[in-house]
């Protein structure tokens, strides 16, 4: 039988991108049956993850409720415990008791797009280019990545949905191997090792 999971994120970008990127989960029994997030560009505060916890419990309670649900935070350049403590610890609190589900925390230093850059070969030949001045050796150190890549983009213009071609070309491996943060949330999606660092 195959884990059920949810992650919630901060937005389009994370709900188009994710599933190409967790794909070659559904080889260990690994369901992504949605993204989640907050509506109206909302930050994702703790009022707004329960809210977004409770709803998706409940909407899947009678049929297949998640076997876990990952929150996955932006740092924004923060450290973990700035943007993650506050959240792992009165969530669990303000949850149902109804909800049985495994709730974790994971973060993508910066923004999911550090995680891009971690497969520098394969977006080299997305975007064409090399990657100029970005150093993609250490991606979780790149300092906006969302703006690097924005910069590289030959007209310019970053959407979601240029975030969903660019996953769809990218080796999810590859970026475990050289992203700690995306291995920490991989760890979180496979096994539910609790910890966020």
């Amino acid at each position: 039988m195959s884990k059920r999971v949810i992650v919630i994120a901060s937005g389009e970008t994370e709900r188009r991108s994710l599933p190409h990127l967790l794909e070659h989960l559904r080889q260990e029994d690994i369901d992504l049956v949605d993204i989640r997030f907050p509506p109206r560009h909302q930050d994702l505060r703790t009022d707004v993850a329960v809210r977004l916890v409770h709803a998706v419990w409940f909407e899947r309670m009678g049929t297949e409720p998640p076997d876990k649900i990952v929150i996955l935070v932006d740092l924004d350049g923060k450290q973990p415990e700035e943007k993650l403590d506050a959240l792992s610890e009165s969530l669990p609190r303000r949850l149902m008791s109804q909800v049985s589900a495994s709730v974790l925390f994971a973060y993508a230093q910066w923004h999911l797009e550090s995680w891009f850059f971690a497969d520098e070969q394969n977006l080299r030949k997305y975007l064409g280019r090399n990657l100029g001045n970005v150093d993609a050796s250490n991606p979780d150190q790149i300092q906006n990545p969302k703006l690097h890549l924005k910069n590289l983009l030959a007209n310019g213009t970053y959407t979601a949905a240029i975030s969903e071609e660019i996953a769809k070309c990218l080796d999810a491996r590859t970026i475990e191997r050289r992203s700690p943060s995306f291995g920490n949330f991989l760890r979180n999606v496979r096994n539910g090792n609790a910890s966020a660092e």
